[in-house]
């Protein structure tokens, strides 16, 4: 894109660092259009730097043969000096034009060029894996997903592994994009250019009436060994369509809750108070929100539903980890801006199936349906044909 080393170093250390494309072309005095082209032309992924093997001739070590040759030295005179084999002396000059014509820049410029040998990725050698990798792409598993099951599936065998690594490279390098050029839209960002990740900044909302802060919730819910304490805040879309998430602070299990008649907080109560009350008691312990004022009715919903309602932080979504995260991966099926209206109960039930089904890494790789079904049935004492929002 016509940048020199010392601007495309800026350029990579301030993206690194969360500037945007446009902060980045100002600083380094460029446009933003070429500053972009880069960025998609690479992926956003900073490609390794080059360096060279110490087993190649260097270029200190070629002005040596060039004063040999000039001197009238023989190639083992030559080696001699430098602490080669006479061979590879021998071979440097004569593929750089003979004795007459040898001159070390030009020699190790033409090297350096030579030197440019791409290894084929794991994925590009090995069709099988491949082909496995894409499934469980077009499936919504992440690359670490995939990467910690094929470890699992494969322990002793490490030609059937990659890294997540690789597979984010093989997404995002131009030059590779082994698994096609439309895989980047199955990952959760949907971004065609790797970002390095970045804070966000919540906005304050009203102050409601009566919240019990999250200071003064039971020590037991922290420690995250109880089932039945969830978080919840709203996915919004095109306003005024949003749903209601729910996310168990043990299992993780994920329920998507419909909101029909819009965020108003009466509308919020009686919605969640429809997908809750589907849960025994048992599992309904706790539930911490935000400071949104969709939840201005949250004493009348305590009381209906028997469990204690507790509040964050002004600006401190931290303090749902657990929904905050949640929230990041059902956008891949709920982008922002979309209408959330025409979704169904039963395509959110869906959608929270597909994430309650897939192995996490903080659940040592298990899934939140195979830790939440068991505890539901034995709360309930049902039949094991019923079932829950988000479990299909």
């Amino acid at each position: 894109m016509g940048f020199t080393v010392e601007q495309e170093h800026v350029l990579w250390e301030r993206w690194r660092a969360g500037d945007s494309a446009r902060l980045i072309a100002r600083t380094i005095g460029s446009n933003l259009d070429a500053v972009r082209r880069f960025l998609s032309a690479t992926g956003g992924v900073r490609p390794a730097a080059r360096r060279r093997s110490p087993r190649h001739l260097s270029s200190a070590e070629r002005e040596e043969i060039s004063r040999g040759i000039a001197a009238g030295l023989s190639a083992r005179a030559i080696a001699e000096r430098i602490g080669r084999p006479s061979s590879t002396v021998s071979r440097e000059i004569s593929r750089n034009g003979g004795r007459e014509a040898y001159r070390a820049a030009t020699a190790d410029a033409a090297a350096w060029d030579r030197a440019r040998r791409p290894r084929p990725s794991r994925l590009a050698s090995s069709p099988a894996l491949l082909a496995l990798v894409r499934g469980k792409l077009d499936a919504d598993w992440s690359p670490q997903q995939i990467a910690m099951w094929l470890r699992h599936q494969h322990p002793h065998d490490a030609s059937r592994r990659v890294s997540h690594e690789t597979i984010y490279r093989s997404i995002y390098v131009s030059g590779r994009r082994e698994l096609g050029p439309a895989q980047a839209r199955r990952l959760r960002s949907g971004r065609s250019v790797r970002r390095p990740r970045g804070k966000q900044q919540s906005h304050g909302r009203g102050r409601l009436r009566n919240m019990v802060s999250i200071h003064h919730r039971p020590a037991v819910v922290a420690e995250r060994a109880e089932v039945g304490h969830w978080e919840g805040d709203l996915v919004m879309g095109s306003r005024p369509s949003a749903v209601a998430t729910l996310v168990d602070r043990s299992t993780r299990f994920v329920r998507v809750v419909p909101l029909p008649d819009g965020i108003k907080a009466d509308a919020v109560r009686r919605a969640l108070i429809r997908n809750l009350s589907d849960l025994p008691p048992a599992l309904r312990r706790s539930l911490t929100w935000d400071r949104g004022r969709e939840m201005a009715e949250h004493q009348e919903l305590a009381a209906e539903l028997g469990m204690d309602v507790y509040f964050c932080d002004p600006r401190s979504p931290w303090q749902r980890p657990s929904n905050e995260n949640t929230n990041r991966l059902l956008r891949q099926y709920l982008p922002k801006r979309t209408d959330l209206r025409p979704y169904s109960a039963r395509d959110l039930d869906d959608i929270a199936h597909r994430i309650n089904t897939r192995p996490r890494q903080v659940l040592d790789w298990s899934t939140s349906h195979d830790l939440f079904w068991p505890l539901l049935l034995a709360a309930r004492g049902a039949d094991v044909n019923a079932s829950p929002a988000g479990v299909a």
